[in-house]
């Protein structure tokens, strides 16, 4: 389908976007206009995880699917594992070697801590919460071929709400580290959001979506600033939660305008090959991100406004062309 490969594309820029901003508005005076530019890119993108996990309940929930539950498993290992273990072992040597380069000591134990936490670096979280959400996928499977949209749209909309619920009390009470194997439960309903978006053909009127998500993206650059000044900033990074009153509206509309967006960014060729490279993409981008950050340019060294967008597609090229290449490698390009 050619607006999920233009999804995937324009997802994964925007989940590097993301992370250039990110650094904006933690590392800039709250309130200024600095600080305002990274707030409001950051609440403009805050949809890209949320999309990718509805790309993949578009494509992995569909019930004419003719597969068991072994063939599945087979499936997805040989797609993700490879992925998984070698990049993990990459970052680990990665942060190994930036501690090393900043002056402070090597501790084993802390990035043996990040593995087993599902965070041997900062976006690989997804890929941990992702093999486990695939391993209930086959039982989704068969409550998507035997209920009805109605039936669906219910579960979706009571797994919002208590996931939704839980994002407002874990940002309230903060409890420390979690299981990475608990994370999936969060995602379930953008799981089978991103199925029933697909096989739904209601359309609303064209400017519907664009109001709904101009007013929940203000709401979530507002909502970040007055929790920021009247709390704290981790307070007010709430609003950026996936799970977020905002984000959550945010990522549905979205989702709904790239399904209308059914034409490809160049060509058919073009949108496919660039949506095959996404994960390498992803995986790839925070090397060549903080590379850059520590030796060449940041977002603090012009005006943010212009220089966030600069850098991020800089990033995303220079990402995709080590993609490409190691897509092109015999043996490496299973890790991608």
């Amino acid at each position: 389908m050619t607006w999920l490969d233009n999804s995937r594309i324009l997802a994964i820029f925007a989940v590097m976007f993301l992370h250039v901003a990110a650094i904006v508005v933690t590392g800039t005076e709250i309130g200024s206009l600095y600080w305002w530019a990274g707030n409001l890119y950051d609440s403009a993108l805050r949809w890209c995880v949320p999309v990718f996990v509805m790309i993949s309940g578009a494509l992995l929930l569909d019930p004419a699917k003719a597969e068991d539950m072994k063939t599945f498993y087979a499936k997805r290992a040989s797609r993700i594992s490879a992925p998984l273990v070698f990049w993990s072992l990459v970052y680990l040597a990665w942060n190994a070697f930036k501690t090393v380069m900043a002056g402070n000591q090597f501790a084993p134990m802390s990035l043996l801590r990040g593995l087993a936490s599902g965070k041997p670096h900062y976006h690989m979280w997804f890929l941990y919460m992702l093999v486990v959400l695939y391993l209930f996928t086959p039982f989704f499977r068969m409550i998507a071929r035997s209920a009805t949209r109605a039936e669906i749209g219910t579960i979706t909309f009571l797994s919002f709400a208590i996931a939704a619920l839980n994002s407002v009390v874990t940002a309230l009470y903060p409890s420390g580290p979690s299981l990475f194997v608990n994370w999936f439960l969060s995602y379930i309903p953008y799981y089978f959001l991103g199925y029933l978006i697909t096989i739904t053909d209601v359309r609303a009127p064209r400017a519907m979506p664009w109001t709904a998500l101009a007013l929940s993206i203000a709401a979530t650059a507002v909502g970040c600033r007055l929790l920021a000044r009247y709390q704290s900033l981790d307070a007010g990074l709430y609003f950026y939660n996936y799970l977020s009153i905002t984000v959550i509206p945010t990522s549905i509309c979205v989702m709904f305008l790239l399904k209308e967006w059914n034409k490809p960014f160049i060509s058919s060729k073009a949108a496919r090959t660039l949506s095959r490279l996404t994960l390498g993409v992803y995986l790839i981008h925070p090397i060549i991100f903080e590379t850059l950050s520590d030796f060449v340019v940041t977002p603090f060294d012009y005006q943010p406004a212009l220089a966030v967008p600069l850098l991020t597609i800089t990033v995303y090229a220079s990402s995709l062309a080590v993609a490409w290449a190691i897509a092109k490698t015999p043996w490496m390009n299973r890790t991608i």
